[in-house]
């Protein structure tokens, strides 16, 4: 028998010339779990790989069950016309008054469907054509529900073959057989043959009639864990060896995240690892470290994205003096006020409950972090409203005045475009402009058609072997000697008349 892989044997009358890659890399990712410390960005990968095709999403809590997962019988109310017998007649009441009809509320039970039976039946429905589109189940922080009980008998559909079906069809019981016979009743499967020669078997008939369940090669259930959660229902190995796992790893997002308190700024990204280095130290526990996306930042008028005071002392330092630290006590000096005193939790507020931002900048004080500069706050130069004194410079670039670094940068580019390829053009900007894992070009793979996105100059620039790309309107003023230096490395004259 072919592979999975073997495409063109497998389903004889697919034509996967043109396949798009992103389709090629998720195909054998059926059963995937992200797993990692809260905030890493585990949903926001699986919402991206997702978002162009069907999917159904649920969230795994401790009273997630079978039921609610796949689905089940509910009483359902509606309102019926209530009817006199008159003779061998039932006639409609009317309200005396009104006139209208006199109703009353029923209640009857309904198979209703939850989203593991949603997504089957339209993965299986995908099935009717010669190229099937992946369906997906997405089951965010699938370790804080029991999942033995909420798969039940599905579990042993998980184990798929080398064609991607499930390799034990189960028996449906006699009222979910009753549903998918009416769901599959005009259920063509172009390739039921293919999938039938796999099992010897008329599986596919079998599908349709409702009386087993099969998993199809296009249907994908991915999944997030929080490791910090990892002990509210452990996973058991059986279970875990039908996953693939990926590691979600505490990493800089380049979107350059700030936390403005008591009138400073100081940069999210070197307090996330500040943190992160002392509960490591002093809690030996990886899973109670902070991801980037912990907690949320908000942009403001100038482009920047700002954590205030009160998101950091109810999202981040809740969790530290509550989670990660409860068991360890608050002896660390970073624990400690400008008295060498414990600063307890509930310190951090005045007697009106509002935050007393001196003290929760004393804390970011106390992980060994400065305020950032005026020229460290990194400005989107094209935000609507943005301040003209970080918004404005003055550099000539081949004899014309440029008012802004993004403008200045196009211009070097688009010279040394001319005649440099796009990865020599990517080689030098990445040597001369260092700015974290932030880009500064982007490439842009459909420039006819492309419109502004946010953080992006819309001037397509086309390298010598005719790739294009897009220059960041996000800068710090001290890029400015680097963008000097670029211009250098590509002989565009460049002179700085006011920095």
């Amino acid at each position: 028998m072919p592979n999975r892989n073997d495409r063109d044997l497998f389903f004889k009358n697919f034509d996967n010339q043109n396949e798009s890659l992103d389709h090629r890399l998720l195909d054998d990712s059926l059963q995937l779990i992200y797993f990692g410390a809260p905030g890493t960005g585990k949903s926001h990968r699986i919402k991206q790989a997702c978002k162009k095709y069907e999917h159904y999403r649920i969230t795994f809590h401790p009273d997630t069950d079978y039921a609610s997962f796949v689905g089940s019988y509910k009483p359902i109310t509606h309102k019926e016309q209530v009817y006199t017998n008159m003779g061998d007649k039932a006639i409609p009441l009317k309200d005396a008054e009104t006139g209208k009809p006199v109703t009353t509320t029923r209640i009857t039970y309904q198979y209703v469907y939850q989203a593991f039976l949603n997504a089957y039946i339209a993965a299986w429905r995908e099935q009717q054509n010669e190229e099937p589109k992946p369906v997906y189940l997405v089951i965010e922080e699938i370790n804080r529900g029991n999942c033995a009980q909420i798969f039940g008998d599905i579990f042993q559909l998980l184990d798929r073959n080398d064609y991607g079906f499930s390799d034990y069809p189960i028996v449906a019981d006699n009222d979910l057989k009753k549903e998918l016979a009416r769901e599959f009743a005009d259920l063509e499967v172009v390739n039921a043959d293919t999938i039938n020669g796999i099992y010897d078997d008329d599986m596919v008939a079998k599908v349709k009639i409702g009386s087993h369940l099969l998993l199809p090669d296009n249907l994908h259930i991915w999944a997030t864990m929080n490791t910090s959660d990892q002990s509210l229902f452990p996973i058991d190995s059986a279970f875990k060896r039908r996953w693939e796992w990926k590691y979600v790893k505490i990493a800089d997002s380049g979107l350059s995240y700030r936390i403005a308190v008591n009138g400073n700024e100081y940069d999210w990204w070197e307090f996330v690892k500040a943190v992160n280095a002392k509960i490591g130290t002093d809690t030996d526990q990886e899973d109670k470290k902070l991801g980037y996306f912990f907690a949320k930042a908000k942009k403001n008028a100038a482009g920047n994205f700002i954590i205030s005071a009160d998101t950091l002392l109810s999202k981040v330092l809740f969790f530290i003096y509550n989670d990660v630290y409860k068991d360890f006590g608050l002896d660390d000096a970073i624990f400690q006020d400008e008295n060498d005193e414990t600063m307890t939790f509930a310190g951090y507020f005045d007697r009106m409950g509002d935050t007393v931002e001196s003290r929760v900048e004393r804390f970011i004080l106390n992980l060994g972090l400065s305020p950032l500069s005026r020229d460290e706050t990194v400005v989107d130069e094209e935000a609507p409203g943005n301040d003209a004194d970080y918004k404005t410079i003055k550099v000539n670039v081949n004899g014309e005045q440029k008012t802004t670094m993004t403008t200045a940068m196009i211009a070097i580019l688009e010279d040394a475009a001319r005649s440099h390829s796009m990865d020599e053009i990517e080689s030098a900007v990445k040597e001369y402009i260092t700015r974290g894992d932030d880009p500064i070009i982007k490439r842009v793979d459909n420039p006819d058609t492309y419109t502004k996105e946010n953080r992006w100059n819309k001037t397509i620039i086309r390298s010598s072997d005719g790739v294009a790309f897009v220059v960041t309107t996000m800068w710090l003023r001290r890029f400015l000697p680097m963008i000097e230096k670029l211009a250098e490395h590509f002989n565009v004259p460049f002179e700085v008349v006011n920095p």
